[in-house]
């Protein structure tokens, strides 16, 4: 038996604890304490799950780790330290890197900023040597007038001024040239105008035959809101519109409804269940 068996058991014998009770407490197998209490290092795994074994064990039963471990390194015949050697490291190695997205970039809109101010500048150089240069037109030459004839002696001279009496347009005429100098007068023929839709009309009314019945009712003309809001018992609205209507209401019994003088009665029948209605129907 071994010096570290015998001094693991005396520990564990004089504190009156069995095998099955320190396995138990330290989590340690029982096989393998009693190896250790046997000096049995064969019959256990490597060295270091030994050593952790030895340090648990005696920090249980109250004994130096350390101590201990030293015990067991001389009796399995010591082992060399595990040594830490540094990793090599391989050659560096040139490697070309390419330049990044962003810097391209960059770099090309510096570039392109730089070509527009200095087209900005060719060009307003450009513009002021245009406006520098003088514009030389010639000028047609004037023949004098010629001189007037004389008149006899004792004579004065007399011109003749044609008159034109007024001339009053009837309705709907215009003013024509015509050969000669003369004016013609030439009746006006206007263009026809495009005809509408044939418009529609909608009443749309709260009768009182109810009682004092309110709906909440929304009007659209043309695909335009015309009215939207709360119409109370005895009010009567007309709408037109030139292709469609649209009705909605929230109280469709109480909304009485008349397209170009046709009553189309009661919007709807159940109370409080909204009702969309159109003209012309769908």
């Amino acid at each position: 038996m071994s010096e570290l068996g015998a001094r693991l058991r005396q520990a564990r014998e004089g504190q009156g604890l069995s095998l099955a009770q320190a396995s138990a407490d330290t989590r340690i197998l029982q096989p393998s304490l009693s190896a250790l209490e046997e000096g049995a290092y064969q019959r256990l795994p490597g060295d270091v799950v030994v050593r952790g074994f030895i340090r648990n064990y005696a920090q249980y039963l109250g004994l130096p780790p350390d101590e201990l471990i030293e015990l067991y390194r001389r009796e399995r015949g010591g082992t060399d330290p595990i040594r830490v050697l540094p990793a090599t490291r391989p050659p560096r190695t040139r490697s070309y890197v390419l330049p990044s997205f962003f810097g391209v970039f960059f770099v090309t809109m510096a570039l392109v900023g730089l070509a527009y101010v200095a087209l900005n500048a060719v060009g307003r150089i450009g513009d002021r040597a245009a406006g520098s240069v003088a514009v030389v037109q010639s000028t047609p030459s004037v023949p004098p007038p010629s001189p007037l004839p004389t008149s006899t002696a004792g004579a004065a001279p007399t011109l003749s001024v044609p008159t034109r009496q007024p001339t009053t347009l009837a309705a709907g005429s215009a003013l024509t040239p015509v050969a000669g100098g003369a004016i013609a007068e030439t009746p006006v023929i206007p263009e026809p105008s495009a005809t509408p839709s044939a418009p529609i009309v909608l009443e749309v009314s709260i009768p009182n035959s109810r009682g004092n019945e309110n709906s909440w009712v929304r009007v659209q003309t043309d695909g335009t809101v015309a009215f939207e809001g709360i119409m109370r018992a005895g009010e009567k609205t007309v709408f037109a519109a030139q292709r469609r209507v649209f009705v909605r209401a929230g109280n469709p019994p109480d909304v009485q409804l008349t397209v170009n003088g046709l009553q189309q009665g009661a919007l709807g029948q159940a109370a409080g269940q909204p009702v969309n209605w159109s003209w012309p129907p769908n």
